[in-house]
């Protein structure tokens, strides 16, 4: 399991989160998975998403090889990484100051058949850390194979000067 990221078992106690933002997309996918494993793409409303819509994405998952493809990328994730993933493969990309792939989540996600909470870290203004929440939900077309994920992403409050020092993700 990577550093600073966890599966858990959506059916006990949700795990405490730094931000209202993974818990609620939590509540509203335990909502729509009721008593099975995954809820389908289908039945995510962005209505009823407005106030995290721009911390969310949706990600297909391929298999053979595994690759993970950013199909939608909210707005505020695209301003903090200074650039519009959207229609990338997550294994193309560098993030931050980061050389990690972030497929190896989504592999947790896959291996453990549950949704995964991690925190990482981001250096801003030379030396201050600053925390990033994310949260990655599996979703299945069929109820067995999941083959998309919907995520959200929370970051510590950043001043305009502390967002303009984040590197750019960037394509390799």
């Amino acid at each position: 399991m990577p550093e600073g990221f966890e599966t858990f078992d959506p059916a006990s106690e949700a795990p405490r989160f730094r931000s209202k933002r993974c818990a609620t997309l939590l509540q509203y996918w335990n909502g729509l998975r009721g008593d099975r494993l995954f809820p389908n793409r289908e039945e995510i409303d962005p209505g009823e998403l407005l106030g995290i819509l721009p911390h969310i994405m949706l990600t297909g998952i391929e298999y053979n090889p595994f690759r993970v493809f950013y199909r939608l990328v909210g707005t505020e994730i695209v301003r903090f990484a200074k650039f519009d993933f959207t229609n990338c493969y997550a294994d193309a990309l560098r993030f931050q100051s980061e050389s990690e792939d972030w497929s190896i989540y989504y592999r947790a996600i896959i291996a453990d058949r549950r949704p995964g909470i991690g925190i990482a870290y981001w250096t801003v203004s030379g030396h201050v850390k600053r925390w990033i929440e994310f949260l990655i939900c599996p979703l299945s077309s069929d109820g067995r194979v999941i083959d998309r994920c919907i995520a959200v992403e929370d970051y510590e409050h950043l001043n305009g000067m502390e967002i303009d020092t984040l590197p750019p993700v960037a394509e390799h």
